[in-house]
């Protein structure tokens, strides 16, 4: 298990939904400003550490561009590959 990727993945989730949370209901710019950064910086992330892993040819690399949920199919993608490998 890859416990950075699932950490940031998990932040950028959450992050997504205060940020809607926040729209959907008081829509305060401070929440905006200070979630914002953070969900965007979790994305990148989450990126990052499946193409260090995985490579960009793979497909956990596809998945983990998918906004929202896109971290945490690739965390499911790669620890398939790593049941199916060893």
């Amino acid at each position: 298990m890859s416990v950075p990727l699932r950490l940031a993945a998990t932040v950028e989730l959450v992050s997504l939904v205060v940020l809607l949370a926040n729209l959907a209901t008081v829509h305060l710019d401070g929440v905006a400003a200070l979630v914002g950064p953070v969900h965007g910086c979790a994305y990148l992330v989450a990126v990052a550490l499946t193409v260090a892993r995985a490579g960009w040819r793979s497909r956990a690399a596809a998945l983990s561009v998918v906004p929202a949920v896109g971290g945490w199919a690739a965390a499911v993608a790669l620890e398939r590959a790593a049941g199916a490998a060893g």
